[in-house]
């Protein structure tokens, strides 16, 4: 599979030369795009938070394995939905963002 640089992430379709910082043809596709992660993101919000502070309960019913299978699913749904086009975004744009993510200690004390 190719994948095209300066493509709009959800349709696909070919950006304006020059506009790299662009990721969308246009506000739908924006919208789609931003809607489908907020869709996806709750059940794994639910899920990976379950896994993360009721360690022994998630453990007993598999939850990181459902987390891996949603995650699958989701992939499989951009094979055939979206011509294999990605649908997260990059995880250095993220971490660019949220800088104390890659920080050596995070959380101390209560709420572990």
């Amino acid at each position: 599979m190719t994948i095209r640089l300066n493509a709009c992430l959800e349709c696909g379709t070919d950006l304006v030369p020059g506009a790299r910082e662009r990721e969308f043809c246009a506000s739908p596709c924006r919208m789609a795009w931003n809607n489908r992660r907020r869709d996806r993101g709750a059940e794994l919000y639910d899920l990976y938070m379950a896994h993360r502070f009721e360690r022994d309960p998630a453990k007993a019913r598999g939850v990181f394995q459902a987390i891996n299978r949603l995650a699958s699913d989701f992939r499989r749904e951009d094979r055939e939905r979206r011509a294999g086009r990605r649908s997260w975004r990059r995880m250095d744009v993220v971490l660019e963002e949220r800088p104390h993510l890659k920080a050596a200690r995070y959380m101390t004390g209560k709420g572990q």
